[in-house]
Protein backbone atom coordinates (compact mmCIF):
# COMPACT_ATOMS: atom_id res chain seq x y z
CA UNK A 1 0.00 0.00 0.00
CA UNK A 2 1.11 3.56 -0.78
CA UNK A 3 0.06 7.05 0.31
CA UNK A 4 -2.88 9.39 -1.23
CA UNK A 5 -1.85 12.15 0.60
CA UNK A 6 1.73 13.55 1.49
CA UNK A 7 2.44 16.91 3.79
CA UNK A 8 4.79 18.43 1.95
CA UNK A 9 5.77 21.28 4.18
CA UNK A 10 6.84 23.74 5.45
CA UNK A 11 9.51 23.05 8.26
CA UNK A 12 8.52 24.85 11.56
CA UNK A 13 5.07 25.70 10.00
CA UNK A 14 3.05 23.44 12.26
CA UNK A 15 3.38 20.04 10.39
CA UNK A 16 3.81 18.26 13.70
CA UNK A 17 0.74 19.56 14.97
CA UNK A 18 -1.21 19.11 11.80
CA UNK A 19 0.67 15.41 11.49
CA UNK A 20 -1.22 14.10 15.43
CA UNK A 21 -4.46 15.43 14.77
CA UNK A 22 -4.36 13.27 11.83
CA UNK A 23 -2.96 10.32 13.17
CA UNK A 24 -6.25 10.93 15.13
CA UNK A 25 -8.94 10.89 12.56
CA UNK A 26 -10.17 7.48 12.18
CA UNK A 27 -10.44 7.90 8.77
CA UNK A 28 -7.13 8.71 8.24
CA UNK A 29 -3.40 6.14 8.40
CA UNK A 30 0.00 8.13 8.96
CA UNK A 31 2.92 5.82 10.11
CA UNK A 32 4.34 5.82 13.41
CA UNK A 33 7.12 7.54 11.85
CA UNK A 34 6.26 11.35 11.52
CA UNK A 35 9.44 12.61 8.73
CA UNK A 36 9.74 9.49 6.10
CA UNK A 37 11.54 11.52 3.94
CA UNK A 38 11.83 8.76 1.56
CA UNK A 39 11.36 11.31 -1.85
CA UNK A 40 13.77 13.96 0.31
CA UNK A 41 16.42 11.61 1.11
CA UNK A 42 18.70 10.21 -1.71
CA UNK A 43 19.58 7.36 0.14
CA UNK A 44 15.93 6.39 1.41
CA UNK A 45 14.81 7.03 -2.46
CA UNK A 46 17.44 4.54 -3.78
CA UNK A 47 15.82 1.96 -1.55
CA UNK A 48 13.02 1.91 -4.07
CA UNK A 49 8.87 1.99 -3.80
CA UNK A 50 8.88 -1.67 -1.91
CA UNK A 51 10.79 -0.43 1.11
CA UNK A 52 8.23 2.96 1.10
CA UNK A 53 5.46 0.47 1.43
CA UNK A 54 6.45 -1.06 4.91
CA UNK A 55 5.66 2.14 6.41
CA UNK A 56 2.36 1.76 5.50
CA UNK A 57 1.62 -1.91 5.90
CA UNK A 58 -0.23 -1.55 9.40
CA UNK A 59 -2.70 0.35 7.26
CA UNK A 60 -6.50 -0.63 7.79
CA UNK A 61 -9.71 0.65 5.87
CA UNK A 62 -8.83 4.01 6.13
CA UNK A 63 -9.85 5.99 3.13
CA UNK A 64 -6.71 8.17 3.75
CA UNK A 65 -3.05 7.04 4.06
CA UNK A 66 -0.25 9.94 4.24
CA UNK A 67 2.97 10.62 5.85
CA UNK A 68 4.31 14.24 6.67
CA UNK A 69 7.78 14.89 5.52
CA UNK A 70 8.21 18.83 5.51
CA UNK A 71 11.68 18.72 3.37
CA UNK A 72 9.74 17.51 0.41
CA UNK A 73 8.29 20.94 -0.49
CA UNK A 74 12.15 22.74 -1.28
CA UNK A 75 13.95 19.86 -2.86
CA UNK A 76 14.00 20.47 -6.18
CA UNK A 77 14.14 16.71 -7.08
CA UNK A 78 11.09 15.81 -5.05
CA UNK A 79 8.31 16.91 -7.30
CA UNK A 80 9.25 14.44 -10.29
CA UNK A 81 10.00 11.92 -7.55
CA UNK A 82 6.82 11.67 -5.97
CA UNK A 83 4.82 12.08 -9.24
CA UNK A 84 7.17 9.16 -10.93
CA UNK A 85 5.58 6.82 -8.08
CA UNK A 86 2.53 8.51 -6.80
CA UNK A 87 0.97 10.69 -10.08
CA UNK A 88 -2.36 11.57 -8.29
CA UNK A 89 -1.49 12.14 -4.74
CA UNK A 90 -3.00 15.41 -2.88
CA UNK A 91 -0.57 17.42 -1.48
CA UNK A 92 -0.61 19.34 1.69
CA UNK A 93 1.54 21.97 2.20
CA UNK A 94 1.44 24.89 5.34
CA UNK A 95 3.10 28.13 4.50
CA UNK A 96 4.27 30.36 7.38
CA UNK A 97 5.26 34.04 7.59
CA UNK A 98 9.24 33.44 6.02
CA UNK A 99 10.59 35.42 8.26
CA UNK A 100 9.29 33.65 11.63
CA UNK A 101 9.87 30.74 10.05
CA UNK A 102 13.60 31.38 9.22
CA UNK A 103 13.60 32.84 12.85
CA UNK A 104 12.54 29.47 14.78
CA UNK A 105 14.33 26.89 12.14
CA UNK A 106 17.32 29.52 13.30
CA UNK A 107 16.97 28.90 16.91
CA UNK A 108 15.93 25.65 16.74
CA UNK A 109 19.97 25.13 15.12
CA UNK A 110 20.99 27.05 18.31
CA UNK A 111 19.26 25.16 20.77
CA UNK A 112 20.54 21.96 19.83
CA UNK A 113 23.77 23.87 19.81
CA UNK A 114 24.48 23.44 15.80
CA UNK A 115 24.62 27.41 14.67
CA UNK A 116 27.78 29.20 16.13
CA UNK A 117 26.71 32.46 14.02
CA UNK A 118 24.65 35.40 15.25
CA UNK A 119 21.43 35.31 13.48
CA UNK A 120 22.56 39.11 11.50
CA UNK A 121 25.88 36.75 10.63
CA UNK A 122 23.76 33.93 9.52
CA UNK A 123 21.98 36.27 7.65
CA UNK A 124 25.21 37.22 6.24
CA UNK A 125 26.55 33.79 5.09
CA UNK A 126 23.40 32.10 4.23
CA UNK A 127 20.71 34.52 2.37
CA UNK A 128 19.63 33.17 -0.72
CA UNK A 129 16.26 32.32 -2.57
CA UNK A 130 17.87 29.15 -3.94
CA UNK A 131 17.71 26.02 -1.82
CA UNK A 132 20.25 23.45 -2.09
CA UNK A 133 19.87 20.13 -0.12
CA UNK A 134 23.67 20.04 0.97
CA UNK A 135 23.11 23.68 2.63
CA UNK A 136 21.32 25.29 5.49
CA UNK A 137 18.09 26.43 4.37
CA UNK A 138 17.20 29.20 6.72
CA UNK A 139 15.94 31.68 4.35
CA UNK A 140 15.95 29.90 1.07
CA UNK A 141 12.94 27.77 2.42
CA UNK A 142 10.58 30.37 2.68
CA UNK A 143 10.54 31.39 -0.85
CA UNK A 144 7.45 29.53 -1.43
CA UNK A 145 6.18 30.38 -4.67
CA UNK A 146 9.20 28.82 -6.29
CA UNK A 147 8.49 25.51 -4.70
CA UNK A 148 4.86 25.61 -5.76
CA UNK A 149 5.64 26.50 -9.48
CA UNK A 150 7.95 23.17 -9.26
CA UNK A 151 4.79 21.09 -8.28
CA UNK A 152 1.97 22.49 -10.66
CA UNK A 153 4.93 21.30 -13.49
CA UNK A 154 3.86 17.92 -12.18
CA UNK A 155 0.29 17.79 -10.34
CA UNK A 156 -3.11 20.01 -11.04
CA UNK A 157 -3.95 22.83 -9.24
CA UNK A 158 -6.40 20.98 -7.22
CA UNK A 159 -4.32 18.57 -5.55
CA UNK A 160 -2.37 21.12 -3.69
CA UNK A 161 -4.16 22.30 -0.83
CA UNK A 162 -2.20 25.59 0.70
CA UNK A 163 -3.28 26.66 3.76
CA UNK A 164 -1.47 29.27 6.21
CA UNK A 165 0.05 28.33 9.42
CA UNK A 166 -2.19 31.26 11.25
CA UNK A 167 -5.01 29.89 10.46
CA UNK A 168 -3.87 26.79 12.30
CA UNK A 169 -3.60 29.27 15.66
CA UNK A 170 -6.34 31.15 14.70
CA UNK A 171 -9.22 28.99 13.64
CA UNK A 172 -8.57 25.49 14.17
CA UNK A 173 -11.25 23.76 13.44
CA UNK A 174 -11.85 25.81 10.30
CA UNK A 175 -8.45 24.86 9.36
CA UNK A 176 -8.26 20.70 10.48
CA UNK A 177 -12.30 20.79 8.85
CA UNK A 178 -10.43 22.62 4.97
CA UNK A 179 -7.93 19.48 5.52
CA UNK A 180 -10.52 16.60 6.39
CA UNK A 181 -12.62 17.64 3.62
CA UNK A 182 -9.51 17.96 0.99
CA UNK A 183 -8.88 14.46 2.82
CA UNK A 184 -12.72 13.04 1.29
CA UNK A 185 -12.66 11.57 5.16
CA UNK A 186 -15.40 12.57 7.75
CA UNK A 187 -15.36 16.48 8.22
CA UNK A 188 -16.81 16.38 11.32
CA UNK A 189 -14.09 14.75 13.41
CA UNK A 190 -13.26 16.76 16.44
CA UNK A 191 -10.15 16.66 18.77
CA UNK A 192 -9.63 18.40 22.00
CA UNK A 193 -5.98 18.78 20.77
CA UNK A 194 -7.06 20.60 17.72
CA UNK A 195 -5.37 23.94 19.65
CA UNK A 196 -2.62 22.06 20.89
CA UNK A 197 1.19 22.48 20.63
CA UNK A 198 2.95 19.04 20.07
CA UNK A 199 6.33 20.69 19.68
CA UNK A 200 7.05 23.14 22.66
CA UNK A 201 9.73 24.88 22.35
CA UNK A 202 12.56 24.46 25.59
CA UNK A 203 15.67 24.76 26.63
CA UNK A 204 17.84 23.19 29.72
CA UNK A 205 18.41 25.48 32.69
CA UNK A 206 22.07 24.09 33.29
CA UNK A 207 24.95 26.57 33.48
CA UNK A 208 26.90 25.21 30.92
CA UNK A 209 24.13 24.69 28.31
CA UNK A 210 23.20 28.47 28.66
CA UNK A 211 26.56 29.70 28.18
CA UNK A 212 26.40 27.49 24.66
CA UNK A 213 23.36 28.91 23.78
CA UNK A 214 23.60 32.27 24.74
CA UNK A 215 27.14 32.43 22.83
CA UNK A 216 26.79 30.59 19.98
CA UNK A 217 31.12 31.43 19.17
CA UNK A 218 31.57 29.17 22.31
CA UNK A 219 29.94 25.84 20.34
CA UNK A 220 33.01 25.78 17.86
CA UNK A 221 35.06 25.03 20.86
CA UNK A 222 33.24 21.77 21.59
CA UNK A 223 32.77 18.68 18.87
CA UNK A 224 29.60 17.99 18.00
CA UNK A 225 29.97 14.28 19.65
CA UNK A 226 30.02 16.36 22.82
CA UNK A 227 27.29 18.50 22.96
CA UNK A 228 24.78 16.09 23.56
CA UNK A 229 26.76 15.97 27.27
CA UNK A 230 24.81 19.42 28.62
CA UNK A 231 21.74 18.00 27.48
CA UNK A 232 20.49 17.43 31.02
CA UNK A 233 18.78 18.91 34.11
CA UNK A 234 15.94 21.17 34.15
CA UNK A 235 14.03 22.37 30.87
CA UNK A 236 12.08 25.76 30.95
CA UNK A 237 10.25 27.03 27.94
CA UNK A 238 11.34 29.21 25.42
CA UNK A 239 10.97 31.75 23.13
CA UNK A 240 13.38 33.09 20.64
CA UNK A 241 14.68 36.93 20.90
CA UNK A 242 13.47 39.84 18.73
CA UNK A 243 15.81 40.38 15.52
CA UNK A 244 17.66 43.76 15.11
CA UNK A 245 16.04 45.69 12.76
CA UNK A 246 18.10 46.03 10.00
CA UNK A 247 18.74 42.31 9.41
CA UNK A 248 14.37 42.62 9.48
CA UNK A 249 14.31 45.09 7.47
CA UNK A 250 16.75 43.29 4.80
CA UNK A 251 14.24 40.22 5.19
CA UNK A 252 11.60 42.10 4.35
CA UNK A 253 12.58 43.66 1.29
CA UNK A 254 14.25 40.20 0.24
CA UNK A 255 10.45 37.83 0.51
CA UNK A 256 8.13 40.95 -0.55
CA UNK A 257 8.21 39.61 -3.96
CA UNK A 258 7.75 36.27 -3.36
CA UNK A 259 4.87 37.02 -1.01
CA UNK A 260 2.93 39.25 -2.68
CA UNK A 261 3.08 36.51 -5.59
CA UNK A 262 1.46 33.73 -3.13
CA UNK A 263 -0.97 36.34 -1.52
CA UNK A 264 -2.42 36.55 -5.84
CA UNK A 265 -2.26 32.81 -6.09
CA UNK A 266 -4.49 32.05 -2.88
CA UNK A 267 -6.26 34.89 -3.29
CA UNK A 268 -6.18 35.60 1.28
CA UNK A 269 -4.33 38.68 2.40
CA UNK A 270 -1.42 37.52 4.67
CA UNK A 271 -1.73 40.37 7.04
CA UNK A 272 0.29 39.32 9.60
CA UNK A 273 3.11 38.68 7.09
CA UNK A 274 5.53 41.19 7.33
Amino acid sequence: MLPNFLIIGSQKAGTTSLYHILKEHPQIYMPDTKEVNFFFKDDAYARGPEAYATHFTDAGNQLALGEASPGYICHPDVPARIHALLPDVKLILIVRDPIKRAISQYWDNRRHLNEPLTFAQALDAYLSDDYQPDQIGYFSRGVYMRYIHRYLEYFPRENLLVLPFEEMIATPEDFYRRIFAFLSVDEDFVSEDFDEAFNPTEVWKNPFYQLLIRKPRYQKKVPAKLRRLFYWGRKMSFSAPPIDEASRAKLVEFYRPWNDELREFLGVDLADWD
